[in-house]
């Protein structure tokens, strides 16, 4: 082969490289595209396999019972343990499993209840400040039901309870760390599929968890009425004031007295006779004075006294805890004293 013919064959070989002839290959961007596909591949299949992650059942079954106790204290209703514990366990029968992206989803969905309307302001300090005041004295916390915040209230109480439900890796995660690590924290759970077979329920479990959320939660409340019968409701939705005077609607001079007591005891102050004539108690005007000529023969209610305004307006009040000057003063102090200093 001539000195020529070789010349010309070495510049061919080093064209590509030089610029001349068909470009190479860029094995560096490829490299990199193909490292990125199987990122996202990577990525999607975590994504995927989170969408299926359940949520620890015993907690799921919690937020269900505190939900069912919510619906019943949301329609003004106590209820025992008996009839909570059987509408509990039909639902949880029923209810689908819980995985993490839901719960995630209806979080993300969820109206942000403290950013929304003109009582948005005023939730919390409500909140803090029935909370404050049932401790120092249970059931001396007036029924907090300005309107507008109790859909505020179980907003508020909803959400708390779905944040709950994540586990401190899912909680990274959302909040941006490394998923990797978040993944490495979860605990192990089943696929959803996994959990579809029809689900029984035992009495010993959901009883199990009402003393578990009793001794957890501060809005789960029990107490005993007058007829010795222990009666539940979820202060968010119903305070223990409020719970009190319901329990006494099947006997009209125990709430009538509660009531009164109640008021001398924790405000102090006497209680204007005509609000029985109003929600929740709703006396007619015949009724609540039979009422009253029955409690005035018998020696359990001797402590419940009348007191008079200036104007006239009749006040009840209890022995117990006021004396008949202080109540008095307090009655004409309230009648009166509202109109004449406003």
């Amino acid at each position: 082969m001539s000195n020529q013919n070789q010349a010309q064959n070495q510049s061919q070989a080093a064209a590509p490289f030089d610029g001349g002839g068909g470009a190479a290959p860029e094995t560096g961007q490829t490299g990199a595209a193909v490292q990125k596909i199987e990122q996202t591949g990577a990525a999607a299949h975590v994504e995927e396999a989170e969408s299926r992650r359940l949520v620890d059942q015993r907690k799921a079954d919690k937020v269900l019972l505190v939900e069912t106790l919510a619906d019943f204290s949301s329609d003004e209703r106590l209820v025992t343990a008996d009839e909570l514990l059987v509408a509990f366990m039909e639902r949880a029968a029923l209810a689908p499993p819980v995985t993490v992206a839901h719960v995630r989803q209806e979080l993300e969905s969820m109206p942000d209840p403290r950013f929304e309307g003109p009582d948005s302001q005023t939730v919390a300090a409500d909140m803090a400040r029935i909370k404050a005041m049932e401790k120092a004295q249970p059931g001396s916390a007036p029924d907090p039901e300005v309107p507008g915040l109790r859909k505020t209230r179980r907003l508020l109480s909803r959400r708390q309870l779905l944040s709950s439900l994540l586990h401190p890796a899912e909680a990274l995660a959302e909040s941006g760390a490394d998923p990797a690590q978040a993944t490495e924290s979860a605990p192990a759970a089943e696929p959803a599929e996994a959990a579809t077979a029809p689900r029984v329920v035992e009495r010993e479990y959901a009883a199990a968890l009402l003393t578990e959320l009793l001794a957890e939660d501060e809005d789960v409340a029990a107490f005993t009425a007058w007829d010795k019968k222990e009666y539940y409701h979820y202060k968010p939705q119903m305070s223990s004031l409020y719970a009190g005077i319901l329990s006494t609607a099947n006997n009209r001079m125990v709430q009538v007295a509660s009531v009164v007591r109640d008021s001398s005891r924790d405000y102090p102050r006497p209680v204007a006779l005509e609000i029985f004539e109003y929600p929740p108690f709703l006396f007619e005007a015949e009724a609540l004075q039979q009422c009253l000529r029955d409690m005035a023969e018998s020696e359990e209610y001797a402590d419940i006294r009348f007191t008079e305004s200036s104007v006239g307006t009749v006040y009840l009040y209890s022995t117990r805890y006021l004396d008949e000057d202080y109540a008095a003063f307090l009655a004409e102090n309230e009648d009166v004293g509202a109109i004449a200093s406003p």
